[in-house]
Order: C-alpha cells, then sequence, then structure tokens
C-alpha cells in the first residue's frame, strides 16, 4: 500500500528562500498572458511555491512573501497594453493565485498519505475555473495554454476541457513534493509515483492515440482570410478623427473598403469559397453602414461565396458603438450576426453581445463565428459542440505583446469542442486548426511578406465528450475541495485526541515490591 508515514510541518530547510527565488523566477516564464512563455516553467514552478510554503512556520508571513514574488514575476511579464488594468491584475493574481499554496499549507498537515496530494491540484483547478467566468480576460492566463506544443497532451481537453490539463500540471507538483518530504526514497514513494506516472501515461497515450486514428477529412472547403490595412498603422490618426471631424473619419474608413473588397474577389476567383476578414477591418459611421453591407452583399452573391467581414460601427452621439461579425451567404443573404462580447471593460464604450452563438447552415458545413476576445471564454464557445458547429470564425485584433499566445489559446477550442478554428488576425498570429489541434495554416503579421492565410478546411467537426459534460470538472474541483476541507479538519481533530489521552485512562508505573 502506498506510504502513511506522517510528515510534519514546518519542514525544516535551510534553502527555503532559494525556492521562493525559483518560483518567482520560473513564474515569469509560464505567465501564459506574459511576454515569454517556456513550457516546462509551468510545471516547476508550483513546486518550489510549495516546497517554500511547507517550510514556512508563519504560515500568513509565507502566504504575503508568496504574494510579493507573484506580484513581482506578474509585473514583470504581462504586457503594457493593457494600461490602468495591468495595477489589478498583478494585485487579484497575487492574491488569488497563492489561495491555492495557503489551502495547501493549511491542510496537509492533517491529512495522511497520497490523498494529501490532492489539495493543490482542487484548488488550484477550482480557482481556475471560478476565473474563467468572473475575469473579464476570460481564461487567459490559464497554464493549459503554456503546452501548446505538446499535441498529444492538449487531447485531453476533448475530454475534460482545460481544467483536466490544469489539474494533471498542478497535482504533478504536489507529487513532487510529496515525494520530497520522504526524501524521494523508492521504497516510500514508489506507489504514489506509479500512480500519478500511470495516469499521465494513460492521457498521453489517449492523445496519440487519437491523432493516429483520426480519420481524413471526407470533404473539405478552401478557406482564405488576409489583412488589407494594418489597423495600427492609423488607429490613432483614425479615432482623432472619429472625435474630432467626422467627416474626415468617413472618408479614412471608406478608403479601406476597396482594398478589402478587391482582395476578396481576388480570393474567391483563387477558389476560396469562405473569406474572412480580420476584427475591425471595416471602421464604418453608422450612417455609412448600409452602403457597406450591400456592397458586402453584392460582392458575395458576385462571386459565390461565403464572406464574414468584421466592422466597428460607430454613432454620431455617444451611444455605444458595435463591434460585429456579420456573414453573408452566395445569395447576398445575411445569414449570421454576431455582437463582440469578450473585453468587457477594457474596450470602451461597445456594445456588449448576448454570448449567444449563432448558426448558419451551409454546403461546406455549419458556420458559427466569435470574435477576438470571445474565445477566450471556454465556457461560451462550449456552445459550438453543442450546436452543431463544424466551423468557428474567429476574426481577432491583437498587439505584438500577445502574439502568438492568443492564436494558440484558440487551438484548444477547437480540441475542446471538435470543430475547426479560422482565425484570421490583423496584428497577430492567424491560423486555422482542425478539429484535433493540428494546425492546417498559419501566417504571422509581424513576419508575414503577404498577409494572407489560405487552408482546405474539413467541413465536418468530430463528437468530443467535453461538450457533454461541460463544467463538469470545475464542478468537481470545487466539491473535492469542500470533501478534503472536511476529511482533513476531522482527521485532524482525531489526531489531537489520540495525542491528548485523558490522566484517568493512563496506567501508572507500579514500583517493584521489596521481595520481588
Amino acid at each position: 500500500m502506498i506510504n502513511t508515514k506522517q510528515v510534519t510541518y514546518p519542514q525544516a530547510d535551510r534553502w527555503s528562500y532559494l525556492w521562493l527565488f525559483l518560483s518567482m523566477v520560473l513564474g515569469i516564464f509560464a505567465l501564459t498572458i506574459g511576454k515569454w512563455i517556456i513550457p516546462l516553467a509551468a510545471w516547476l514552478g508550483p513546486i518550489f511555491a510549495i516546497r517554500f510554503m511547507r517550510t514556512q512556520r508563519r504560515v500568513w508571513l509565507g502566504y504575503l512573501l508568496l504574494a510579493v514574488t507573484t506580484g513581482v514575476a506578474v509585473a514583470v511579464a504581462l504586457p503594457a497594453f493593457l494600461g490602468q488594468l495591468r495595477i489589478g491584475i498583478v494585485i487579484g493574481s497575487a492574491i488569488i493565485v497563492n489561495l491555492a499554496y495557503l489551502a495547501d499549507r493549511l491542510l496537509v498537515s492533517r491529512l495522511r498519505g497520497f490523498a494529501a496530494t490532492l489539495v493543490y491540484p482542487l484548488v488550484f483547478t477550482a480557482l481556475e475555473f471560478i476565473n474563467s467566468f468572473t475575469n473579464p480576460l476570460g481564461s487567459f492566463g490559464s497554464i493549459a495554454y503554456s503546452q501548446y506544443g505538446n499535441l498529444a497532451f492538449l487531447q485531453l481537453a476533448s475530454l475534460t476541457g482545460m481544467l483536466g490539463l490544469s489539474f494533471l500540471m498542478s497535482w504533478f507538483a504536489s507529487v513532487v513534493n510529496w515525494a520530497w518530504e520522504r526524501d524521494f526514497a523508492w521504497q516510500k514513494i514508489q506507489r504514489g509515483v506509479a500512480l500519478y506516472t500511470g495516469i499521465m501515461f494513460l492521457v498521453l497515450l489517449y492523445g496519440q492515440v487519437r491523432l493516429w486514428f483520426a480519420p481524413p477529412p471526407a470533404e473539405t472547403v478552401r478557406v482564405a482570410g488576409f489583412t488589407a490595412v494594418d489597423f495600427r498603422a492609423s488607429q490613432k490618426e483614425l479615432f482623432h478623427a472619429l472625435n474630432e471631424d467626422r467627416a474626415a473619419f468617413r472618408e479614412m474608413a471608406a478608403a479601406r473598403y476597396p482594398l478589402y473588397f478587391d482582395e476578396t474577389i481576388q480570393e474567391a476567383r483563387s477558389g476560396a469559397k469562405i473569406v474572412v476578414w480580420p476584427e475591425h477591418a471595416a471602421p464604418v459611421a453608422k450612417e455609412d453602414e448600409p452602403a457597406l453591407i450591400a456592397r458586402a452583399q453584392e460582392v458575395a452573391q458576385q462571386e459565390g461565396i461565403y464572406l464574414a467581414i468584421s466592422l466597428m460601427a460607430f454613432y454620431a452621439d455617444e451611444s455605444p458603438y458595435e463591434a460585429k461579425l456579420l456573414i453573408f451567404d452566395p445569395n447576398g443573404e445575411m445569414v449570421l450576426e454576431h455582437y463582440k462580447y469578450g473585453g468587457v471593460g477594457f474596450e470602451g464604450n461597445r456594445v456588449n453581445g448576448d454570448g449567444n452563438l449563432r448558426t448558419a447552415e451551409t454546403p461546406y458545413g455549419v458556420l458559427s463565428g466569435v470574435i477576438c476576445w470571445d474565445t477566450d471564454f471556454p465556457g461560451t464557445v462550449l456552445q459550438a459542440g453543442r450546436n452543431g458547429t463544424d466551423i468557428l470564425l474567429s476574426p481577432s485584433m491583437d498587439l505584438r505583446d500577445i502574439d502568438p499566445v492568443h492564436a494558440h489559446m484558440a487551438v484548444l477550442r477547437a480540441i475542446e469542442n471538435g470543430v475547426s478554428v479560422v482565425r484570421v488576425a490583423d496584428n497577430g498570429l492567424s491560423i486555422v486548426a482542425d478539429p484535433y489541434g493540428r494546425v492546417l495554416a498559419a501566417m504571422d503579421h509581424f513576419t508575414a511578406g503577404e498577409r494572407v492565410i489560405v487552408a482546405q478546411v474539413p467541413t465536418h467537426g468530430v463528437p468530443t465528450f467535453y461538450p457533454v459534460i461541460g463544467d463538469l470538472v470545475g464542478w468537481l474541483a470545487i466539491a473535492g475541495f469542500v470533501v478534503i476541507t472536511v476529511w482533513a479538519v476531522t482527521q485532524g481533530r482525531r489526531a489531537k485526541r489520540a495525542d491528548a489521552v485523558p490522566a484517568e485512562n493512563s496506567v501508572p508505573d507500579v514500583a517493584p515490591s521489596p521481595a520481588e
């Protein structure tokens, strides 16, 4: 059976503050909203943070020190474009992330055996789950995104969503500490190590087999996307004109439309049946929107294509602007209208979408669409796996600071929901991924000579288990934490009662008689 030797806390360790420093340094390279990502750092950083916390006699002081170093790591790695939100993210990360280490330190000392390794991953996974639907950035920052290159491991998302990945990664850190506290003595740790290793082996085997036996697509459709105008290059001038001289704004905006329509016609005549513009491709005054839509309808009908355009419509008064995706069919009919819902609170005075994903039946499968930040909310994009979507379009607008990680995040949505994702990004990585997360085409705005992406995209998705269970893993993590907390408290009380034997029940020492 697994070794159940009770380990005492705090652990004696003269290198305690070295572990704190290492956790901070590794944290800089593990932050998936940061500038630099090293996949291995996301596995190793929590090991040292847990070790540091378990060596601290003053628990709250240990938590405070971890909060400070976490804040430093986040402040160093966090992109500058977030502006004033940076302060809130730094403070929030420092407080919230380290609650998992605090809970681990308080509860593990009350538990015996390998079951104690579940405390940290349960709390960590529960926090990531709560963050994914309460944070305006959605799931941005999840450690699961750091594993983009490990395609076999990522296949677990088709079963559990990305929370399954987060649980296994955080459990690894806890298991290593469990072994560390037993001096890595094989006789003491072999059963526990074998259990975790066996589970990881099965996960990787599942992922590899899923990739090996993925059938080739029966049908594909040629999809093209492009950036005809670098939005960021004239963003300041454009918005200055919007605020100061509406006529000048209308003229600047109108100059972009022929470039996009000409490129659309060119791609259509090269064989594309679906053409996608990037986010904000068409800034437009609200009074000019009908003419823009009429031209889009005309081109879609003329070329016999599905045309997906992303526009920003501005009213003449203080009304919120509209950021939306419109899809037109070969008859010139608008078959889908989607309002952006992600990025609430930091994208200005914007109309916020309702988060309901619409679909359009086509000869090339069922189309649906989201916009940029929308893809960072897995609980919302989950609808794509439930409503029969085959191809999910995601026009985007990025910055160099989050290139290419923001595109990598979209690939998880493909695996989770069994859909192909077509992400066309201005100032970022455009990427097309199939339902297994395999990249069919990619084009980086900052390195490409020609900012065009073309791919043959499967017209049918594949069934996955995640849309069936939805957020079950997150709720199980919360429930598991409650259960293990109750268990830890109960075990702690039992241990105290066992150690405190009442005097009346003790057996007095009897001195031998002289006769003896």
